[in-house]
């Protein structure tokens, strides 16, 4: 398992699945800005999606309760996912003992449609950049997961939304780009999430993180 990056929102990754089919070009300059995609490529590893079975066990050899990152470098749900390893996945965090927290996060929560029922530890999120899909959270909403949270990274544009029956959002910039990006953005997303009592959790490369008096310093959960 890896660790995270001091002061970010997990304490380590798990990648029992890696690979991604989705090559994101945020910047529309049809490269992949995706994070992931760049580490692999960077040493010579494929990025197909793969399914890893050796560690599956990873999260059980951890004896401290952690937050845990699943599937940093892909994702669980897409329709090129075989259910049989997202199936094989789901098992294992749910046979855990270990109380860890498991963070998921999907751009395709259609894909969740299928699971019947998430433990309250099992966390699950959706990415939204822009305001076209906002409806990723909609559907989100309508899961059976018990805890829920939306990921604005990287936030695109400005963005209204319903953000009741959430638990949690996110908030970043897309790391290294020289795209257009306004606080605005930001602010309106806190108002909103103001509104209904929910934590916001404000990413250090937006520039602003626990330094600024619009974004108090929140736990990071």
């Amino acid at each position: 398992m890896n660790r995270a990056p001091p002061g970010e929102w997990w304490d380590w990754s798990w990648n029992p699945i890696t690979g991604c089919k989705r090559l994101c070009d945020f910047n529309g300059d049809g490269k992949p800005d995706c994070y992931a995609y760049k580490i692999y490529r960077r040493f010579g590893w494929s990025f197909e999606p793969a399914f890893h079975p050796t560690k599956l066990a990873e999260p059980r050899r951890l004896k401290k309760p952690s937050r845990i990152f699943v599937c940093s470098t892909s994702d669980l749900f897409p329709s090129w996912i075989p259910y049989e390893w997202r199936a094989e996945v789901l098992a294992s965090m749910i046979a855990c003992r270990i109380p860890h927290i498991f963070k998921i996060l999907t751009k395709e929560p259609e894909g969740i449609s299928r699971i019947r029922s998430f433990p309250k530890r099992i966390w699950i999120g959706t990415t939204i950049t822009r305001q076209s899909e906002t409806y990723r959270a909609r559907i989100l909403s309508k899961t059976c997961a018990k805890t829920r949270f939306l990921c604005f990274e990287p936030l695109l544009g400005p963005i209204s939304i319903d953000l009741r029956g959430f638990d949690w959002i996110i908030i970043g910039k897309l790391t290294g780009s020289r795209a257009p990006f306004d606080k605005a953005w930001v602010l309106t997303l806190v108002e909103q999430a103001r509104e209904y009592e929910i934590p916001v959790f404000i990413k250090k490369n937006v520039g602003w993180h626990q330094r600024h008096r619009d974004f108090p310093k929140e736990p990071w959960i």
